[in-house]
């Protein structure tokens, strides 16, 4: 399954991403760390997520885990949360590797090579704890607990649609056909991220 879904990926949503695309703000205008802010994050989300995504739809979800290799700027205070909300599931995984770049101190650039395991499972929505995986990446930076360091994607197969929460700040919406985002850049517009709202309103153009 890892290697089968990593080929419809890199064919439909190659690095993770769609030229048609949504991105929405989730934080602002609460201070990080607030609880205000942390509520409305939760409340977006959801509401985007449940938009897209019905209880009876087949969704997979795609873990990326560099364990040890985290970003040592946050560190996961609770790597083994995610993994406890899915413990019921069965997990496929497979070893992928991601080429960065970095910068020594007399400025020369050179690759690095950083390793990540690719992890897959699937199911209806409602039997997948969304709200808790969401709430966990909201708490991330957020230094809050439990939280989900891990980058996790939600995809529908059937649609074609890629769903990411980044972190407490945003979420992006990718989709093969622009018709299929329509009714969420109608209904939530006001929450489209201004900096990148000439670009998302040039997809919807008729």
């Amino acid at each position: 399954m890892p290697q089968d879904m990593y080929s419809y990926l890199k064919d439909k949503f190659p690095e993770y991403w769609s030229d048609i695309n949504i991105r929405f703000e989730l934080g602002e205008p609460y201070r990080n760390g607030s609880k205000r802010r942390i509520v409305q994050v939760n409340k977006r989300v959801n509401t985007i997520f449940e938009e897209l995504y019905k209880p009876t739809d087949f969704i997979y979800v795609l873990i990326k885990d560099w364990g040890p290799y985290e970003d040592p700027m946050f560190g996961n205070t609770t790597p083994e949360y995610l993994y406890e909300l899915l413990q019921e599931r069965s997990i496929e995984e497979d070893t992928h590797f991601e080429i960065d770049e970095d910068e020594d101190e007399d400025g020369n650039r050179f690759e690095v090579k950083n390793q990540y395991q690719f992890k897959v499972l699937s199911g209806l929505v409602s039997s997948i704890p969304y709200k808790k995986i969401l709430e966990g990446v909201s708490h991330y930076e957020q230094g809050r607990e439990p939280s989900i360091g891990q980058k996790v994607y939600f995809l529908s197969r059937e649609k074609d649609i890629l769903f990411h929460m980044y972190d407490d700040r945003g979420c992006i919406v990718h989709a093969i056909s622009k018709e299929n985002l329509k009714t969420l850049y109608v209904k939530y517009n006001d929450w489209i991220v201004d900096y990148w709202r000439e670009y998302i309103d040039g997809i919807f153009k008729d």
